[in-house]
């Protein structure tokens, strides 16, 4: 199956249907992001999502899968060429070959991976310690760090599972950042410290105190500067 081809396909079907991406995915029970991707070709929807899709798009699954309106003359020929992609790509082996490369990576990775996550761990324990909020810094060096690597990994699951090739990118990096935005937007919709503290309290199951120093650590932290 050629994902670019189909991606087209997705986007044509649903601009004719004067339907947002937003709104596809809504329908579908996805997100945003998940239609753009399959739009442009980095992936194909789950095999769950195939029959909603067609009939959302007004296609047959054989023009999904071919990736093109099919005519009558053309219908038999497009079936039987659909029929031999699908034995050959099965979502079977599909999953198979995920799993192995998902395994393969964190093998070779597992090294790094569990040194850089006790020198993140020791310097969180060394801030509790001396009490210089260096903990807070590494939490967020901590989650950045693990969306990145996420992303490391799903980029060599799709090049080797997927034949197609993946990037990490700073608006993806700029994306992490951006929650933490996000994070400190919602503590500051609190009327009160007090109040903000008592979420945190509540959201997390933290100390008191370690909330109280944790907001204080949020709200003091330059994050303009990533705008």
């Amino acid at each position: 199956m050629d994902n670019i081809k189909i991606g087209k396909l997705i986007a044509e079907c649903r601009k004719e249907k004067k339907l947002t991406q937003k709104e596809l995915a809504e329908l579908l029970g996805v997100t945003d992001k998940s239609v753009s991707k399959w739009e442009n070709g980095v992936c194909l929807p789950d095999v769950s999502l195939y029959k909603e899709l067609c009939s959302l798009l007004g296609i047959t699954l054989n023009e999904f899968f071919a990736g093109e309106k099919i005519t009558n003359e053309n219908y038999k020929k497009k079936a039987d060429e659909n029929l031999y992609n699908a034995l050959e790509n099965s979502a079977f082996t599909l999953k198979d070959k995920i799993k192995y490369f998902k395994k393969k990576w964190e093998k070779e990775h597992f090294l790094f991976l569990t040194i850089w996550m006790l020198i993140i761990v020791f310097f969180i324990i060394l801030g509790f310690i001396k009490d210089n909020g260096l903990q807070y810094l590494f939490m967020i060096i901590g989650f950045i760090s693990g969306i990145v690597e996420n992303n490391r990994m799903m980029a060599y699951i799709e090049k080797n599972a997927y034949g197609k090739t993946s990037h990490i990118s700073i608006n993806e990096f700029n994306n992490s950042i951006q929650s933490l935005h996000k994070t400190k937007d919602v503590i500051k919709q609190f009327n009160s410290k007090k109040e903000a503290i008592d979420y945190l309290v509540k959201e997390t199951g933290i100390k008191r105190s370690e909330c109280i120093k944790a907001y204080d650590f949020m709200m003091n932290l330059d994050l303009e500067k990533n705008k």
